[in-house]
């Protein structure tokens, strides 16, 4: 019981943290606004004149008070959005262990392609019943970026929304296919930390996108190393010291890298460029037509991926290729004789359908669409940090839902996420706008 008070009191501390990091940028304070002085001036003035001039001061103060309490708001509004994000991420885990109950067991690929079409069915029907209850005139308004800003994307004939969804999806499903042959040849630790450092790669990769390495705040930079220390030190929970140990050594095993390990070296940056182009083109989308964008782009990349694996036959010389390919091939088979004998559909079925239906419409639609919102408000480095909350959110469902709790690595690793997203919220005389 004492442990699950001091997990529960773990938790708390850390989302009164996040709760700090949130409500300061709405902590602006109003200017005391007055009147501007009026000095007795040489020559006799025009009264019109300084009366115009007057007011013309008094108004832009007061326009230039309520712009930043406004930007302020819509700050805290992307903020608790984005928290949503890594929340709705930690049911995944819970969620996708129905899957394999199934007999046959369903196919990751097959999965991952199930909940995509959820996904991507879903907001476009959303998408399209939005756009229907606004005017043509307000749609162009929110597609289409202001010229002066960027020359890059008035150029292009396709819509941004189509570009966008384009990009962003190749990125998210290029980094999943990456990761997942990635783990297939290195231990999951070392694939777990290796994944983690988007945490360090998106400021770098922002910074340097940005041709100034100073244009990220050092309070930034010391939040990120953090964050992402915190999530390895959560990872090493539950552990005993020899299992720790040899996680170590995986991870500093000759300072080589296989294969796999630039696998998921690129599967990180993938995702990382996920974040910095999506904290770029959300200023000038829909945040709903552009999640509906790239989950289609997702489910279509999906599906083309089964039926290539499929295609294949196992007749390559590229071992997991062929052994994608043969479990497909198998499940395909098992699915169709089952269908001949009238046992369809197999056992654990709902089970698999209600984990396609929860991961496409919460960790999936819901999340695509709050990192577009969330992101229109958010820059990336700070929007990312809030994404490694993830392990957290995880152990709370732990706790409430199975009674676990989190161990002294645990502790200690979500205390120092906490104190990172705390950090990262510190004024600091160098931050500057990237």
């Amino acid at each position: 019981m004492r442990a699950q008070k001091l997990t529960f009191c773990c938790c708390l501390l850390v989302l009164l943290s996040c709760i700090n990091y949130a409500s300061a940028f709405t902590c602006v304070p109003r200017a005391k606004i007055t009147k501007p002085v009026a000095y007795t001036p040489v020559s006799k003035p025009n009264p019109q004149s300084f009366q115009s001039s007057s007011t013309h001061l008094y108004s832009s103060t007061t326009d230039e008070v309520t712009d930043k309490n406004d930007a302020s708001t819509d700050r805290l509004l992307g903020i608790l959005v984005l928290l949503t994000v890594p929340l709705s991420w930690g049911t995944y885990a819970p969620v996708v262990k129905y899957v394999y109950e199934m007999d046959p067991p369903l196919p990751g690929f097959v999965f991952s392609a199930g909940y995509y079409v959820v996904a991507s069915v879903t907001l476009t029907f959303l998408s399209i019943m939005l756009n229907s209850s606004t005017s043509d005139g307000q749609s162009q308004a929110v597609f289409q970026p202001n010229a002066d800003d960027d020359d890059e994307y008035s150029s292009n004939k396709l819509s941004l929304q189509s570009i966008a969804g384009l990009e962003l999806g190749s990125y998210l499903f290029i980094g999943n296919c990456l990761q997942v042959v990635g783990l297939k040849t290195i231990p999951a630790d070392r694939g777990a930390f290796l994944v983690q450092l988007t945490t360090i790669m998106v400021p770098l990769l922002q910074a340097a996108f940005a041709g100034n390495f100073g244009s990220i705040a050092v309070n930034t930079w010391l939040a990120c190393i953090l964050a992402f220390s915190g999530v390895i030190i959560m990872g090493l929970d539950q552990s005993s010291d020899v299992e720790i140990l040899n996680s170590m050594s995986s991870l500093t095993e000759g300072l080589s890298f296989s294969g796999g390990d630039i696998l998921i070296i690129l599967a990180a940056i993938s995702y990382s460029m996920h974040v910095i182009r999506l904290g770029r083109y959300a200023k000038f989308t829909s945040p709903i037509g552009l999640a509906a964008s790239k989950a289609t782009v997702e489910a279509g990349l999906s599906i083309l991926l089964v039926g290539g694996l499929l295609a294949t036959s196992a007749s390559t010389n590229i071992a997991f290729i062929n052994d994608m390919s043969t479990e497909l091939s198998t499940y395909f088979s098992q699915v169709q004789t089952a269908l001949d004998t009238g046992n369809f559909p197999p056992s654990g079925s709902g089970k698999a359908l209600g984990a396609c239906l929860w991961t496409g419409w919460v960790t999936c639609a819901y999340t695509i669409y709050a990192q577009s919102f969330g992101q229109r408000r958010v820059e990336p480095t700070d929007a990312n940090l809030i994404y490694t909350m993830q392990p957290i959110f995880s152990a709370m469902f732990a706790y409430f839902l199975l009674g676990e709790t989190l161990g002294t690595y645990g502790k200690i690793g979500a205390s120092m996420i906490g104190f990172g997203l705390y950090l990262a919220n510190s004024p600091s005389d160098d931050k500057k706008e990237v």
